[in-house]
């Protein structure tokens, strides 16, 4: 049975650090982004790969950009008792935006911790976020059956093993154009490039084909005198009638 906002009233201060009772929103409690995010790269050319995890002051905007990953590490830790279950979901408002919860759905019994959200921005366009904002909702309900597990602990920061997988980039439709566009420039120097030595290569053999040609005139003009003269000087005289 899921616990509604008067139970939640009654077992959350000793559940959830900083609790405070206008966060309670139905029968749910929102959770704030804390102090550390890490949002994959998009591969264009101000956004470096490899980049690392961001540690965020009070009040201190981010932005996940369309079609990239962020794993998000709440402000509160977390307790679910051994006697229940939780389950967790991105508020509507950012939902809306295109924000999307891939880190899973629930949160064991006996965990203790902070969480961390893994969101994926399916919108059109980049979502910008900060700390403290209350983007997450988390739901407990009483297990029928309740067994003896061990604590679960949770995360005070976001690992390594996570963000690894994405840090070279991902191929969002922002990084795809991204390459095209640094493609086609690419492309375009190269051609230009191509055209100025074939314009300089033309007026060199023009130049060359120019000289040649003045050279072989030249010649002829000196030519061809010199050999006039000498047929006129050896061609016999008339005979007398």
């Amino acid at each position: 049975m899921f616990w509604g906002g008067s139970r939640l009233k009654d077992e959350l201060p000793n559940l959830i650090t900083d609790y405070t009772d206008d966060r309670i929103d139905g029968a749910a409690y929102r959770l704030r982004v804390g102090p550390e995010v890490y949002v994959s790269p998009t591969g264009e050319p101000d956004d470096p790969r490899n980049k690392p995890k961001t540690q965020l002051g009070p009040g201190q905007g981010f932005t996940v950009p369309a079609g990239q990953f962020g794993f998000l590490l709440t402000e509160e830790n977390v307790k679910v008792p051994p006697t229940a279950i939780a389950f967790i979901s991105m508020r509507a408002s950012y939902k809306f935006q295109g924000l999307v919860n891939v880190s899973g759905f629930h949160v064991d019994p006996n965990y203790d911790g902070r969480l961390i959200f893994s969101i994926f921005n399916a919108g059109p366009g980049p979502v910008h976020l900060a700390r403290g904002e209350e983007c997450f909702l988390i739901f407990y309900s009483t297990l029928d059956r309740p067994e003896d597990v061990k604590v679960k602990e949770g995360h005070d920061s976001i690992p390594s093993n996570l963000t690894g997988p994405i840090a070279g980039g991902l191929q969002s439709f922002a990084g795809l154009l991204s390459k095209i566009n640094e493609n086609d420039k690419k492309v375009s120097d190269r051609v230009n490039t191509l055209e100025r030595e074939q314009a300089i290569l033309k007026w060199a053999i023009a130049l060359a084909v120019g000289a040649l040609i003045s050279v072989g005139l030249r010649d002829c003009s000196f030519t061809r005198p010199s050999d006039q003269a000498k047929s006129g000087i050896s061609a016999p005289a008339p005979r007398a009638p």
